[in-house]
């Protein structure tokens, strides 16, 4: 995050998305509109931390205007819950169910 040279931060800049020219090679574009931590734990039997960033299509993508996506802090590389929506609220939600669904399968196959 910048500062503002005294240790502060500094506002958030807006861009204008319409000003900047996507080219024919650039196929997928989006912004970070929000980005939050959340963190799953069922009973101690699978705990997970969660770093999710809510993104507006700018370019390509589906036919949903936001989607999210959350990555393992411990395991990058691991599951990635994935949800879009018409609203960034909605995105993000279908995220969260994404990743609640996953980890109650991961619960359940432990303890079979």
């Amino acid at each position: 995050m910048p500062t503002d040279g005294g240790g502060g931060r500094s506002p958030a800049v807006s861009i204008d998305w319409r000003r900047i020219r996507f080219t024919e090679h650039m196929t997928e574009a989006a912004a970070v509109v929000a980005a939050c931590q959340v963190v799953l734990d069922f009973e101690g039997r699978e705990h997970t931390v969660y770093d999710v960033q809510v993104l507006e299509t700018l370019k390509g993508g589906g036919p949903q205007r936001y989607f999210a996506l959350a990555t393992n802090r411990a395991d990058p590389s691991a599951f990635h819950p994935l949800g879009g929506g018409a609203t960034p609220e909605e995105a993000l939600q279908q995220c969260l169910d994404d990743a609640g669904v996953h980890h109650r399968r991961r619960v359940k196959q432990q303890a079979e």
